[in-house]
């Protein structure tokens, strides 16, 4: 069937958007009816069911011992360590419940979640990464998250091997780096934005396969560079060496030279990389994508964010070698995957969270190894699916409606008020900051933290400038955060340097940082564009451009055509 697009008003923010004819073809394929959420707020929904950097200590409710997670001590749900989650001492079936047609689905389904044990956190296969989440295969990382065959890793995410690094967000395949977003293949370089193949550099932006540059934008094959300056290999050298890169002071400078230089150059409207048909930005190897982010390997993806190696995908976000899945967050290896959070490995799902290894299940927590399950509890095929059928017609008929009047009938994510996190324990908070007052007057969640009894050792402004200066039990001192509690970027008020976290200072001759690790996380957030497209005119062609430089931003942006013109 031919559709036509069609403007729709959100159900949320009461705001017009556009359900393109492409969305209804895709929707019409999987069986599910058009969204009543707009793209934006979509994402904010399940953002919220995605806890990845706030951490606890808490007993595990099944052997007691004590272990880190994601949630406080105090939870309404039990919640064990990875050993007891996974083990036979429990029977997730045995919390199943009898379908009730009277009872909206999704109040059910929150009674449910309410009694079935959670893992605490996600860490597999991982050494000396106990402060860590989202982790796979990697040893000695710490408060590092979304990671993967990574090693000394220290204040790292959303990253897949890297090793002798810190403060890297988007960073793969890579190896003694410091403070860059969006890197690839690169070696012993600092402050490296969007880049690939950068080795022994400093404060480089959009370039590729160059070495022993400082200070340089949009360049490709080049070495010896000093703020788009060509210089001899001995006059770089003797160049570098002047500078004293221990120096807090002396980088901050360098820091602002940079921001200064860097505006005054050119920069590419959307970052797309062998990519066909396709707009979003950081995306490799796509094709047909419609506001895709961060992903690469894909076909027919839309309105989704870091998402690779999958077809046929709709609103995903953390998720993998799938295909025909819609609305997910945090799932990898699925097919015909609907409506789900933490399912790996399955097929046929419907409105799962913490799922495994399964099948044809409705409305399931934390089953593994099951099939033709409806509220955790066992159906014969023939019984689930005739169950199954009338649910949807239930949910449409007799829908969830929450606290502010928002309808939830069949083909809508979970309601943001079955979520177990506050929303600034949540990405939610990253992509979409907001202060204590916004969160609670737009009806989420808000996590008032402990008051924290910490009394710093070191002041604001009492950190030795210089890293030649630190001794080894430095790491002994609590530091103040000079962002004191600002809630906007979760701030932890203050913070201490472990002693490996050292020595890669000293190794790569950086200063001890001012702010705390989640202060300086969000401070490279501000690097990476955030998934979102507007509408600009290209400054030399002036022609429209699709872009994610929001246009009251300063930076002088290209289309492809004369960006490609320009630096090749």
């Amino acid at each position: 069937m031919d559709y036509k697009s069609q403007n729709v008003v959100c159900q949320n923010c009461k705001v017009q958007f556009t359900i393109e004819s492409e969305d209804f073809n895709f929707y019409e394929k999987i069986k599910v009816p058009p969204p009543t959420f707009c793209p934006e707020c979509r994402a904010q929904r399940r953002f919220i069911w995605r806890n990845e950097r706030t951490l606890y200590k808490r007993k595990c409710d099944l052997c007691g011992k004590n272990i880190i997670g994601l949630y406080p001590e105090k939870t309404i749900f039990p919640v064990f360590c990875y050993e007891c989650w996974y083990s036979d001492a429990w029977d997730p079936l045995s919390y199943g419940l009898n379908y009730d047609p009277s009872i909206p689905f999704f109040n059910q389904l929150k009674n449910l979640m309410q009694k079935v044990p959670r893992l605490a956190i996600w860490v597999v296969a991982s050494t000396k990464s106990e402060y860590t989440n989202q982790s796979y295969f990697n040893k000695n990382t710490y408060l590092s998250f979304a990671l993967r065959d990574s090693e000394n890793a220290f204040y790292v995410g959303r990253t897949k091997t890297i090793k002798n690094s810190l403060d890297a967000t988007y960073t793969h395949f890579s190896e003694l780096m410091y403070d860059s977003v969006n890197v690839e293949k690169s070696y012993n370089s600092a402050h490296i934005f969007d880049s690939e193949a950068i080795i022994d550099s400093m404060y480089i932006f959009s370039s590729r396969n160059c070495q022993n540059c400082f200070g340089g934008t949009n360049l490709r094959s080049a070495n010896y560079i000093y703020f788009g300056e060509k210089l001899s290999k001995d006059s770089y050298k003797e160049k570098i060496n002047s500078l004293d890169l221990g120096s807090r002071i002396i980088v901050e400078e360098l820091e602002n030279k940079f921001k200064e230089y860097s505006l005054r150059q050119i920069h590419r409207a959307l970052e797309l990389v062998n990519c066909t048909n396709s707009i979003g930005n950081y995306l490799i190897n796509s094709k047909d994508c419609f506001y895709v982010f961060d992903g690469f390997e894909l076909e027919n993806a839309r309105n989704s964010v870091w998402v690779f190696s999958s077809k046929d995908i709709s609103d995903c976000y953390g998720m993998g070698s799938s295909n025909h899945v819609y609305e997910t967050i945090g799932c990898e290896e699925v097919a015909n995957c609907f409506f789900a959070n933490i399912t790996d490995s399955s097929t046929y799902t419907y409105y799962t969270d913490l799922c495994k290894s399964s099948q044809n299940l409705f409305g399931c927590v934390s089953l593994k190894s099951k099939k033709y399950c409806i509220l955790n509890k066992q159906y014969s095929k023939e019984e689930y699916l005739k169950l199954i059928k009338k649910i949807k017609e239930d949910m449409n008929n007799n829908p969830y409606i929450d606290k502010r009047g928002i309808i939830y009938k069949y083909g809508e994510f979970f309601p943001v008020d079955l979520s177990p996190f506050a929303y600034n324990e949540t990405i939610a908070q990253e992509f979409y900051p907001k202060n204590k007052e916004q969160i609670i007057n737009l009806g989420f969640k808000f996590f008032e933290s402990e008051t924290r009894n910490y009394i710093p050792t070191i002041k604001i402004g009492e950190i030795p400038d210089n890293i030649e200066e630190i001794e080894d039990d430095f790491c002994n001192e609590i530091i103040e955060c000079k962002n004191k509690g600002k809630i906007e970027t979760q701030c932890t008020l203050a913070f201490k340097i472990i002693l490996d976290e050292l020595s890669l200072y000293r190794k790569l001759k950086i200063p001890i940082p001012e702010y705390c690790p989640n202060c300086r996380h969000y401070q490279r957030l501000t690097k990476h564009l955030s998934p979102k497209i507007f509408n600009r005119i290209c400054v030399k062609c002036k022609k429209d451009i699709k872009t994610s430089y929001s246009p009251e931003r300063p930076e002088i942006v290209y289309c492809e055509k004369c960006y490609q013109q320009e630096v090749y």
